[in-house]
């Protein structure tokens, strides 16, 4: 077979498995355009590049050096008759063909993303934090999400504790997304993964949080000069004398960064939580592959949540309304993917 056969051959089985996806980041990405334009928001598409291009340089490196540990242990006696063996049987060919266009769309995808949601001010000013307070105080039984759950978190090693599963939700959300992004094993729920995730973090994070701008308790103060979740910032801070506390940095950034344009991570808004909405999709994701992988990712979910209320990011009913939405993204999704796989199986 020429080379031009192959390459057109690839491009139509990647084009074939990841339609459903492309054609949901490609929608994405043109409102996100003309959104930008009509209100003038800078688009930096280039956001993410250098932070992907380590990313899976790193992935790269660890999968080198587990293949050549396996070979040098093997020994066997024609080691490239061994590695091509080695390849096929993990079906790495077209695992690289699916999984790699889509790789190479996802930083562009992140980029526009926080460029969006770095201007919602420009949209409309923060309005609804007080809404949002209120609402938590009404499920919480009159009082603020916070103090309903300090009680039983209100100690410094387990807001330590709280903040590095936090901080870890970057390895999680991106480790399951790059194994889905380069699994071939079920080509359905692969798709509706991967449309869920645009969709939730486009309609969740982008729409939702421009409808419903806030800005989380850690910043009332600093944007309404309201004092009510002052003694909230106050423990923190104590806790930050003996143990670090690395929200209270992450929040310091966010006030200072996007204030000449997009930034790698910029962007402040409360409702919904993405966080959450990312855990409960990797739980939903994750509940067919075993106990372990079932219960670790809700417990992680129950961490996240918990830890945005905390740490001062979050009311507990941004996480709460993620939690609702997230399933139902996912079964519209599913719906989607599988229409247009059928679709392209008869084309």
């Amino acid at each position: 077979m020429s080379i031009a056969r192959l390459a057109v051959r690839s491009s139509s089985a990647a084009w074939r498995a990841n339609q459903p996806f492309f054609v949901t980041v490609i929608a994405y990405i043109l409102i996100a355009l003309i959104a930008a334009a009509h209100w003038k928001i800078v688009i930096d598409v280039k956001l993410y590049n250098k932070n992907f291009l380590f990313f899976g340089s790193v992935v790269t490196l660890i999968l080198v050096v587990v293949v050549s540990g396996r070979l040098i242990i093997e020994r066997p006696a024609q080691p490239l008759r061994a590695l091509k063996d080695l390849m096929l049987a993990y079906n790495l060919p077209n695992r690289i063909i699916v999984g790699l266009p889509v790789a190479l769309v996802l930083p562009i995808f992140f980029s526009t993303f926080t460029s969006i949601k770095g201007g919602i001010t420009k949209v409309q000013p923060f309005y609804a934090d007080k809404a949002l307070a209120a609402i938590d105080r009404t499920i919480h039984g009159g009082v603020d999400a916070w103090r309903f759950f300090h009680p039983i978190l209100g100690f410094g090693s387990l807001t330590f504790s709280l903040n590095v599963l936090y901080n870890l939700w970057f390895a999680e959300v991106f480790i399951v997304l790059f194994c889905v992004v380069f699994s071939t094993r079920n080509e359905g729920l692969r798709s509706q993964f991967l449309v869920t995730f645009v969709l939730t973090w486009a309609l969740l994070g982008n729409a939702l949080a421009t409808a419903f701008a806030s800005v989380g308790p850690a910043f009332v103060t600093t944007f309404y000069g309201d004092a009510t979740f002052s003694p909230l910032m106050d423990y923190l801070q104590t806790t930050n004398v003996t143990y670090p506390v690395l929200a209270l940095d992450t929040q310091s950034y966010l006030l200072n960064a996007g204030l000449d344009g997009p930034h790698l991570g910029s962007g402040i808004s409360a409702f919904p939580s993405v966080h959450v909405a990312a855990a409960t999709l990797n739980a939903i994701y994750l509940w067919r592959f075993g106990r372990l992988m079932r219960w670790a990712s809700i417990a992680f979910l129950a961490a996240i949540q918990l830890g945005s209320v905390h740490l001062a990011w979050h009311y507990a009913v941004d996480g709460y309304v993620s939690m609702l939405m997230t399933p139902i993204i996912w079964a519209i999704a599913g719906r989607l993917s599988n229409a247009r796989l059928r679709r392209t199986d008869i084309d």
